[in-house]
């Protein structure tokens, strides 16, 4: 048996979160009193869907189209590069944050993310496995707007959308 991705993982979960709702809003169709008696109930009942409701972009991977309508649409979107220092080299998307994943838990590395929490996150590596251990950490810094952008760097860059010169690559020792 071959281990489940993360993002495999996450989606299970939201599925038998949405099965479990599913249940509940046809258990309160059969006994409408009684949801109605129990305003507790319908507030956590109202919290869960919530919550399901803002699953998507919180843990999501969103694709480099939607990230480059937002920017054609003027949407401010911090894009953070979680590759090397040797990769950023070859290009980074225009405008990114290059924080190196070994470097993000750091309190240096933190310094660079944005102070606004609410900010809109895209956290890309090459492909997308760093990334997505990036989304995590992000997430339990508080950033609730960080999203995958699905196939990183090789993606972005297939696709001709904006991108820089990064730094020179670090002298070799």
């Amino acid at each position: 048996m071959k281990p489940m991705k993360p993002i495999e993982t996450l989606r299970k979960m939201a599925v038998i979160a949405m099965a479990i709702l599913m249940f509940g809003a046809v258990s309160a169709q059969a006994e409408p009193a009684a949801l109605q008696n129990d305003a507790d109930g319908l507030a956590r009942w109202q919290m869960t869907y919530d919550g399901l409701r803002d699953m998507s972009p919180k843990w999501g991977v969103q694709g480099i189209e939607a990230f480059k309508a937002s920017l054609d649409a003027g949407v401010p979107v911090v894009f953070v590069d979680v590759r090397t220092p040797t990769e950023w080299a070859g290009g980074v998307v225009k405008g990114a944050v290059l924080i190196n994943l070994n470097a993000l838990p750091t309190a240096k590395g933190q310094a660079l993310l944005p102070s606004d929490r609410n900010a809109i996150i895209g956290v890309y590596c090459k492909s997308g496995h760093r990334s997505a251990l990036a989304l995590t950490l992000l997430h339990q810094l508080g950033y609730k707007n960080a999203i995958n952008v699905k196939g990183g760097w090789e993606a972005w860059s297939t696709a001709n959308y904006p991108t820089t010169d990064g730094p020179p690559a670090p002298a070799e020792k």
